[in-house]
């Protein structure tokens, strides 16, 4: 049967209790509390099934990172999913006991602690079953911790949400999910878990505002009618976001709004009227009493206009925020981001190409609902130097490019044609690229390609990405990458994880964007020796305060060594220790490594692997977070007369000392 996707309202009302079929605030101690369950859907890279860290679990208070410190909603306890991955396959589901829902639709309503920091995307998300598991379930809805993210709040705390429970689910036996899933590994707080029946009067929902007129003060504003036919409306505006007791009647679903407070928030809400006393809940819209932005650059009608160009626009008194919206015409503009200040660089832009773009100011959350003016403008043509700024204009790189016949590149003028994708673990903020091509069945299947910056003033902090395509029109995603070092250093591509007789495409570009990391390098085809190992697997996880390393070889080729490396950045790596290698061997061999230190936060991980002739290959990088953990230090050592502790840790928790 299908299912019907039903919307998410957020409402500031106090929790209902009429006909519940359940009420849970999570105030005693017993977690799961009677009749509820706790599953483990699923775990990522950092962390072993079962292990605290991956749980929901019951916890009187929270500190978050970087703050604050929350308390419950209500009561003595809440519910908190605690991950500590940067990994969004680690899931855990809570789920409700058994439930009736025989007499007449029903609706869950909850409280969720939403934050200001990280929009990395943890988030609840909520299921409704006749079996106490998530497989087959209906999706309700989902809420991501970030506050900015929708449905935006406007500052941090707690916040109630409800979702009506389809008719379809009318039976002896129902079951809510409440699904927490971890990305940054920032916890999931809710409370005050309540199901009970649906309300008889339904509040409007979707208000939109449209023709605002600063100056007068006035707007007109929209909503979506609830599905039983109402008998009129209420609504009220203020600029302090406090509900009303009462507003203004309405019959139909549009108003026409004066006495708007300029340079501030204001606040519409709408009820419905279904009679005889009967009202809804108030829906509202927060707006921002602001006029539109004036465009500085490009100016409307420009043309020849750069590929990266600096959009800027006169501030508006009031706003600390604005929405950059741009589009290929007038009315296909897309949100690309909200910004602080009053300009902002962008990349990539296609030649040739009419751009269409408008900036609306914002206070906080809220933005202006004027209907800015769009401004055009037209790219001028792809430049043609380097010549190889495009992939069409890759040049060739062959066996005969050794060192005393490098392919000499620059990256000086060139433009991004290809946004730049993740490679070991970070994406930077690149602004050009060049473009080379090359075919394994020509070049050395054990061998390299080092790409190395001129000397003096070439290019700085390389990043290379190889694309295994027939023609720059079937590129894909990148099979292999290199971004091992920063500043004026090398990258090598190894070429012994490429398929043989394939046809590939390089790109190298620098990682930041700026002018001073372009410059000139060259490119060296190397015949190289048989690789030191060949990795099978590398994981890195977290279990009781330390950080465990595991890696296995399928192959071993006179190799010495692993040095263990770790960085808090993904970029400057330090050697932590190193373990011994069986040296030849062509079986699977087994190695770990435990980090008894490791830091607090965000910890990555890389191995290196030296062979007897000291060449070496770095692997790829793992992460694990490690908010929580606590250094415990005792001393005088041996102690006399006084013992003194001294506990550093990243946040609040439980602990036990013998």
């Amino acid at each position: 049967m299908k299912k019907t996707l039903l919307l998410l309202f957020i409402v500031m009302i106090s929790t209902f209790s009429v006909n519940a079929q359940l009420t849970e605030s999570f105030d005693a101690t017993t977690f799961p509390p009677a009749g509820w369950t706790t599953v483990i859907v699923s775990v990522g890279d950092g962390s072993a099934s079962g292990i605290p860290g991956d749980v929901w679990d019951r916890v009187t208070t929270s500190t978050e990172n970087p703050s604050p410190t929350v308390n419950p909603h209500s009561g003595a306890g809440m519910a908190r999913y605690d991950c500590y991955e940067f990994d969004p396959t680690s899931k855990a589901d809570l789920i409700t006991p058994v439930m009736d829902f025989t007499g007449g639709l029903k609706r869950v309503t909850f409280w969720m602690y939403r934050s200001a920091t990280y929009s990395d995307q943890d988030s609840l998300t909520v299921y409704v079953n006749t079996a106490a598991s998530g497989t087959g379930a209906t999706f309700l809805g989902k809420i991501i911790r970030f506050g900015g993210s929708a449905p935006a709040v406007p500052a941090v705390g707690w916040y109630q949400y409800f979702y009506d429970i389809p008719a379809s689910f009318n039976g002896a036996s129902n079951y809510i999910i409440f699904r927490g899933t971890g990305e940054f590994g920032l916890s999931i707080l809710i409370d005050d878990v309540v199901v009970a029946n649906q309300p008889s009067c339904r509040p409007p929902s979707a208000i939109t505002g449209s023709n605002y007129n600063y100056a007068a003060g006035t707007a007109t504003f929209a909503w979506t009618a609830p599905v039983a036919p109402p008998v009129g409306y209420e609504w009220a505006l203020n600029a302090t976001g406090t509900a009303p007791a009462t507003g203004t009647t309405v019959a139909g679903n549009t108003v026409s709004v004066t006495g708007i407070t300029t340079g501030v928030t204001n606040y519409l809400f709408v009820r419905t009227n279904c009679g005889a006393g009967d009202f809804s809940a108030w829906d509202s819209l927060a707006f921002a009493a602001l006029p539109c932005a004036t465009i500085v650059a490009p100016v409307n009608g420009a043309t020849n206009v750069p590929q990266s160009q600096v959009f800027s626009w006169n501030a508006v008194a009031g706003a600390n925020g604005y929405s950059f919206y741009l589009g290929p015409s007038a009315g296909s503009e897309v949100n690309i981001g909200s910004l602080a200040g009053t300009s902002t660089p962008i990349t990539n832009l296609t030649p040739v190409t009419t751009y269409s773009w408008y900036i609306v100011p914002r206070i906080g959350t809220a933005a202006a609902i004027n209907s800015c003016t769009s401004n055009s403008f037209t790219t001028g043509a792809e430049g043609n130097t380097p010549a190889n700024n495009t992939c069409a204009g890759a040049i060739a790189i062959t066996s005969a490019n050794i060192a005393a016949n490098p392919v000499a590149g620059t990256t000086i003028g060139a433009t991004l044609t290809l946004v730049a994708n993740s490679c070991a673990g970070a994406v930077g903020s690149a602004d050009d690229d060049v473009w080379f091509q090359f075919n394994t069945s020509s070049l050395a299947p054990t061998g390299t390609l080092t790409i190395a910056p001129a000397a003096p003033g070439g290019i700085s902090d390389i990043v290379a990405q190889v694309y295994a395509a027939a023609s720059c029109g079937s590129l894909g995603t990148a099979v292999t990458c290199a971004d091992a070092t920063d500043a004026a250093n090398a990258e090598v591509i190894d070429l012994s994880t490429l398929s043989p007789n394939t046809h590939y495409y390089m790109r190298v570009y620098s990682f930041a964007g700026t002018a001073a990391s372009r410059g000139a390098f060259t490119i060296v085809a190397s015949a190289g020796n048989t690789l030191p190992v060949r990795l099978a697997t590398f994981s890195a996880r977290r279990s009781n305060g330390v950080n465990i390393l595991n890696w296995s070889t399928q192959e071993e080729l006179s190799t010495s060594r692993f040095i263990i490396e770790r960085s808090n950045d993904a970029r400057n790596f330090v050697s932590i220790g190193q373990v011994a290698a069986t040296g030849n061997s062509n079986t699977i061999r087994n190695y770990t490594f435990t980090d008894i230190h490791p830091a607090k936060g965000n910890n990555y991980y890389r191995l290196r692997t030296v062979d007897k002739d000291n060449s070496s290959k770095l692997s790829v990088i793992r992460s694990i977070r490690n908010e929580g953990i606590a250094d415990i230090t005792l001393y005088p050592n041996p102690v006399k007369n006084q013992l003194s502790l001294s506990i550093d840790a990243d946040k609040a928790t439980d602990g036990h000392l013998s």
